[in-house]
């Protein structure tokens, strides 16, 4: 159901061929989706393993290990490894994008908000989704970087239908929502620390 899309500016920090000059302090980090099933039961899961980098120039990459979705219960995290994310075939989503006009002094131990637009890609398929961001440098010279909202991802912008209806039929649910609410606390360290 999300991953993804989700996430990002901060989270999309790794720009995988550039220098990257902020890296994701993981024990800080925390990337989140909801559930809605039965037309009222909210659930919050989460991805374990994920990764980010920021450049100098703004670009930023993350990418999540999908295999890695935690839901609370074993049997659930199977089936959307293998009826939703396809984990064989596409094992990781990315998240890409850049910060512009992108400057590291001008940020400070206060908020910035950012409305940026991040390329997300999962199970093969790349959609552009707006975020909004708050961003605060510390004294270390790190950045914490949060969703002002959650990220809508939508399972049809994705071709991930089939998937949650397959899901709901397994588990004997009414209606699984198909629009995902994805959000993010980030904490980019400088790596030079």
């Amino acid at each position: 159901m999300i991953l993804l899309r989700i996430f990002m500016v901060a989270l999309a920090l790794l720009a995988g061929s550039a220098h990257a000059d902020w890296t994701l302090d993981k024990d800080q980090s925390e990337l989140t989706f909801l559930s809605d099933k039965n037309s009222g039961i909210v659930e919050r899961h989460s991805f374990q393993s994920f990764d980010a980098q920021l450049s100098s120039s703004g670009a930023f990459e993350a990418s999540i290990d999908v295999s890695t979705v935690e839901t609370g219960i074993h049997i659930r995290n199977d089936r959307m490894r293998a009826m939703l994310f396809n984990v064989p075939n596409f094992p990781k989503a990315t998240v890409t994008g850049a910060i512009p006009e992108f400057s590291a002094s001008s940020y400070s131990d206060r908020s910035t908000q950012l409305a940026v637009s991040l390329q997300v890609s999962l199970v093969g398929i790349t959609q552009e989704v707006p975020a909004r961001l708050s961003v605060v440098r510390d004294s270390t010279g790190g950045f914490s970087v949060q969703t002002l909202e959650p990220i809508l991802l939508k399972a049809s912008d994705f071709g991930l239908q089939q998937g949650v209806e397959a899901l709901r039929t397994v588990a004997g649910l009414q209606t699984i929502s198909t629009t995902v609410p994805v959000s993010f606390s980030l904490y980019l360290k400088p790596t030079s620390l």
